[in-house]
């Protein structure tokens, strides 16, 4: 059954008439006539029928038209999702964020979107690795999650925004690396270092890269005091760029020209395949500029 012989045959009931509702409508009467018999033809029954000149509904024809008004407000209702302002976006929205991107460009995003969607209920919590927010998102405990790591294949899962991301090391500007144009491996392999949290996928696979008992290794979990401990001289630190912005940009921190022969490093984010994808969402992922 489709909407639009549901949209004729109601204006058909309101004026009465076959023409003019032809002509209210912009159609050939030829084309009213036939919706009209396709109509009722699936219905099973008659819906109007001929009075002189006019038209008049059977007792089904009254019932269906109760149901149409119905159908026809739905449809257009579903017809606005797509045309929604930013004022009418409402709703709620979970963002999952790796605890070491939580930094000032995530959080300038997070403000502008609060300006364009003031109606919509944000909820961002920090995960410490992938896995973690992995599972709040198999759970539905978040609609998306934002993630630094290798990139992700699954099937359950679609990326919506992906882009390669750096990874420096970084050093004291004062410190006896800072400002050379090239460093080798055993240079920087004597340590001291400054490790974050452990779990992360980088941290792994330079615990592979260094093992050396002998080297000095301060832990440090949270990112923003790990680079806060590099910059005052404690030692070297590997790290997404994001992650320690504050202390470049102060001129705290430098980072090491030493090309690290590891994986590539993808800022993703992503969603569940079995997600709905509400206005909130979608407006989200429509908008513009860094995270």
């Amino acid at each position: 059954m489709e909407i639009r012989n549901l949209i004729t045959f109601t204006k058909v009931a309101e004026e009465q008439s076959l023409s003019k509702a032809a002509k209210e409508l912009g159609y050939a009467q030829s084309t009213v006539t036939m919706q009209m018999q396709q109509l009722e033809q699936e219905m099973g029954v008659s819906l109007y029928e001929r009075v002189g000149k006019q038209i008049r509904i059977t007792r089904e024809g009254q019932e269906l038209l109760q149901i149409a008004a119905h159908i026809i407000k739905m449809s257009q209702e579903a017809l606005q999702i797509g045309r929604r302002t930013p004022e009418t976006v409402r709703g709620s929205l979970r963002i999952g964020v790796l605890e070491v991107l939580a930094g000032e460009q995530l959080s300038g995003r997070i403000q502008t979107y609060l300006e364009q969607y003031p109606e919509v209920e944000l909820d961002v919590r920090t995960g410490a690795d992938s896995q973690e927010l992995l599972e709040h998102l198999r759970h539905n405990e978040i609609d998306l999650m934002v993630t630094l790591d290798h990139y992700m294949n699954d099937s359950m899962l679609v990326h919506a925004e992906d882009r390669r991301e750096q990874l420096h090391f970084f050093g004291a500007t004062n410190g006896s690396l800072a400002g050379r144009s090239r460093v080798r491996w055993e240079e920087l392999e004597t340590g001291p270092w400054v490790r974050g949290n452990r779990d992360l996928a980088w941290e792994q696979e330079l615990e592979q890269k260094i093992c050396l008992p002998q080297v000095r290794q301060v832990t440090i979990r949270d990112y923003r005091m790990a680079a806060a401990a590099a910059a005052g001289g404690a030692g070297y630190l590997f790290a997404p760029d994001r992650a320690v912005e504050m202390y470049t940009r102060a001129g705290q921190l430098a980072a090491i020209d030493y090309e690290y022969p590891g994986a590539e490093w993808w800022l993703q984010t992503i969603y569940h395949k079995n997600k709905w994808l509400t206005g909130a969402i979608q407006a989200w992922l429509a908008m513009s500029g860094d995270r």
